[in-house]
């Protein structure tokens, strides 16, 4: 488990797969396969997940440090997550089906070689700047950077719980004790109003539960996730524009709108036909109705 494997196999997949590029700082392998990698990866932290299809990675921590160990897919395993996904979900043995087909996808991905493994160089908050988060709220936290995750109750002296909030800054997540008894909290859940709790004490939790994602940098950067509607809004916002000049009286065709709008924006080519055959059945007024933006009930 502790010896250092360069895997050539490994290298080539690392370059072959589709959106797989180690960053820079990426070193050798600290574990053969997945597998191994998951038996040290520490207990209640989020190790492994699929990501698109593309990699699975564990994450570990050695002497003080947090690594992050990437395995990418390969042709079997998209093959068997394939036939897991194609379960006919209304055959009677549907759940046994889906059982076994899960089980060899988890199976396999044991088995898969880490290309590659990288040392998480950002480092948390220190003890005064987790101090300077207590009597702070929830809400003022956000302000400044910080994003709520998970919340809930842990055991605390005698019968009375405490209210936990996990708070991600960068890369790392932070145990957030808020002053609230359990009705308080219960309460603040049913209004809307968990920003107004105060955070009296702060608590390293480690990397984030999503650090096996790349989108989180080894360097404490977060890589914003691209938008997948964002060129839907365009397109609504032109093919608007041009049924109110079609209203107006204007001559225009429909066919040279969309052939200009799938050029720019080719993976909604189904949507703007959509939109083309709705134009063509209902017309000007009656895909204008449509796409306005519903009335408030009174």
């Amino acid at each position: 488990m502790k010896k250092l494997i360069v895997l050539a196999l490994a290298a080539v997949l690392l370059f072959t797969v589709s959106g797989v590029l180690a960053e820079e700082g990426a070193g050798a392998p600290l574990y053969a396969t997945v597998g191994e990698a998951m038996e040290d990866s520490a207990e209640g932290r989020v190790v492994s997940g699929g990501v698109n299809g593309e990699y699975i990675a564990v994450v570990t921590r050695r002497d003080g440090k947090y690594y992050r160990s990437v395995a990418p897919y390969d042709e079997k395993l998209n093959e068997l997550v394939e036939a897991l996904d194609s379960l006919d979900y209304e055959a009677d043995d549907f759940f046994e089906k889906h059982e076994a087909a899960m089980q060899a996808v988890e199976d396999y991905e044991k088995t898969l070689p880490i290309a590659y493994s990288e040392v998480f160089t950002a480092e948390p908050l220190t003890d005064a700047e987790m101090a300077s988060m207590c009597g702070k709220t929830l809400a003022q936290l956000t302000e400044e950077g910080f994003e709520i995750g998970s919340n809930g109750t842990e055991p605390g002296e005698g019968d009375d719980p405490i209210i936990v909030f996990s708070l991600r800054f960068g890369v790392y997540d932070y145990n957030c004790t808020v002053d609230a008894d359990f009705d308080r909290y219960v309460d603040a859940q049913d209004n809307g109003t968990e920003g107004e709790l105060v955070v009296k004490d702060v608590a390293l939790a480690g990397i984030t539960e999503w650090g096996y994602n790349r989108m989180f940098h080894t360097d404490g950067t977060v890589e914003e996730p691209e938008d997948p509607f964002a060129g839907y809004g365009e397109i609504l916002t032109e093919m608007t524009a041009f049924l109110e000049k079609v209203q107006a009286g204007e001559k225009l065709d429909i066919g040279e709108l969309a052939a200009a709008l799938k050029e720019k924006f080719p993976d909604y080519a189904d949507t703007i036909d959509m939109y083309v055959t709705l134009y063509r059945t209902l017309g000007a007024d009656g895909l204008a109705s449509m796409l306005a933006p519903a009335e408030p009930a009174e």
